[in-house]
């Protein structure tokens, strides 16, 4: 069955047709065309401040924490804007209320994108203390090697 160039042209572009959809379903997804969607909730211009992207990740640790927090502060001499990442750093320190009702110190690190304002990451660590001498058997030294 030999196929007429009507047929012929209709594969092609139809072809052409899933490529191009498959290109596009792809950047779409991954989000480097249309980053927040067709509607999208960027509406033009934003100013994200500093005072913004602090008050945004406060308000994530407070959302996430509640109650138990007992103390939560900004770290100033931390917190920065990185003018090549696009990204405003927040650090904060909390203090969190444990079982036995005695503060634990932990330390947040909070990204904000200042694009949009948006937490990119949002990291909690919690200040512990343990003992960090090396183990030693014998008479040898770190590497193993006698002294």
């Amino acid at each position: 069955m030999k196929l007429t160039t009507k047929q012929n042209l209709g594969v092609v572009i139809g072809g052409v047709a899933v490529v191009v959809l498959a290109s596009f379903l792809t950047l779409y997804f991954s989000g480097v065309i249309f980053p927040d969607g067709f509607g999208g909730k960027k509406k033009g211009y934003q100013n994200v401040t500093f005072t913004d992207a602090v008050l945004t990740c406060e308000k994530e640790t407070r959302d996430s924490y509640g109650n138990k927090i007992k103390l939560l502060t900004v770290d100033n001499h931390s917190s920065r804007y990185e003018q090549n990442a696009f990204l405003y750093k927040i650090f904060l320190k909390m203090n969190l209320r444990n079982k036995e009702n005695k503060p634990a110190l932990h330390y947040i690190s909070c990204f904000v994108k200042s694009s949009n304002g948006r937490i990119a990451k949002y990291d909690v660590y919690e200040e512990k203390e343990s003992k960090t001498e090396a183990n030693r058997k014998g008479d040898s030294n770190a590497f193993g090697w006698p002294r």
